[in-house]
């Protein structure tokens, strides 16, 4: 998901939970769940060119999704120090 789409479900009140996932690789990825017409969807934020978008640090996630009027997300920190993802 682009950060344009992000922007219009935001101002929708679609997004329904913000979820950010530690990566192994380093870095944090979001994970966004919204309704749709089918149903409720989830989508990884991407980067304008493709991929998975990845933050340095959850102050960037934070600060990010706060210019955009998300304010609350989940952190799931599983693999942060070595224990297994859920």
């Amino acid at each position: 998901m682009q950060i344009l789409k992000l922007k219009v479900l935001a101002e929708a009140g679609a997004v329904r939970e913000v979820e950010v996932i530690h990566q192994a690789a380093g870095g944090w990825a979001v994970w966004i769940a919204y309704a749709s017409r089918t149903g409720e969807r989830r989508e990884v934020l991407e980067r304008q060119r493709g991929g998975a978008r990845a933050f340095a640090t959850l102050d960037a996630v934070a600060r990010g999704l706060a210019g955009l009027g998300l304010t609350a997300f989940r952190v799931n920190a599983a693999g942060l120090a070595g224990e297994d993802p859920p």
